[in-house]
């Protein structure tokens, strides 16, 4: 017995009991990429092309676009942050990655010699390409200075207004850059970087 559904509001007469996605679609003249829905009252019912569905007098269907959910897939910037940050933590009780992963925090961090204080805390930046480019420098608490004899004296390569966001927070940029591309993904990590911080801060300006 004949009945009649609607699709996106249009009356279409159909004569079978059961029909697949597919066959509506064609029946419509809806592209076969859209994605067709049975519309009730309280949700949408995606019909697959090729399953068959009853079809009873006045049903209604509708179709849209192929959408999909945002992806929980982690990126592999977020998973080397992560793990290494990981791993670093095992050396700096306190560690914290921001939840966005815009920065590591890395307390207690022992500076070389001739440094006063002789610790202090340490953000770095993993930049949105991380692992494949270095962080470009990081950042040591404010008011450090070296001993050159007696005195006192401002590191060099270290910023306050310069390159540097975290100013506010108490924070200088130290300027640490890759320019000869000599950082390596499958080697590097911020526990190699975390080195170089330390290796890099025992030289001479």
């Amino acid at each position: 017995m004949g009945k009649t559904i609607r699709i996106n509001g249009i009356d279409v007469p159909v004569i079978e009991d059961q029909l697949s996605g597919r066959d509506l679609k064609r029946m419509a003249g809806i592209p076969k990429d859209r994605v067709l829905v049975q519309q009730e009252a309280d949700r949408n019912t995606v019909v697959p092309d090729d399953r068959r569905i009853r079809v009873a007098e006045r049903d209604s269907f509708t179709h849209h676009a192929r959408h999909s959910k945002a992806g929980t897939a982690v990126s592999l910037r977020r998973r080397r942050v992560r793990y290494e940050a990981a791993q670093l933590a095992a050396g700096y009780p306190g560690l914290r990655v921001a939840d966005d992963d815009s920065y590591v925090y890395v307390p207690g961090f022992r500076l070389p010699e001739r440094w006063v204080p002789d610790r202090t805390s340490v953000l770095i930046v993993p930049p949105v390409n991380y692992p494949e480019v270095a962080p470009d420098g990081f950042y040591l608490g404010d008011n450090l200075r070296r001993r050159k004899g007696l005195l006192l004296t401002e590191p060099g390569h270290y910023f306050t207004n310069y390159h540097n966001p975290y100013a506010k927070a108490g924070y200088r940029w130290y300027c640490l850059e890759d320019p000869d591309r000599n950082w390596r993904p499958e080697y590097d990590s911020l526990v190699t970087f975390v080195e170089a911080i330390r290796t890099y801060l025992g030289l001479v300006d």
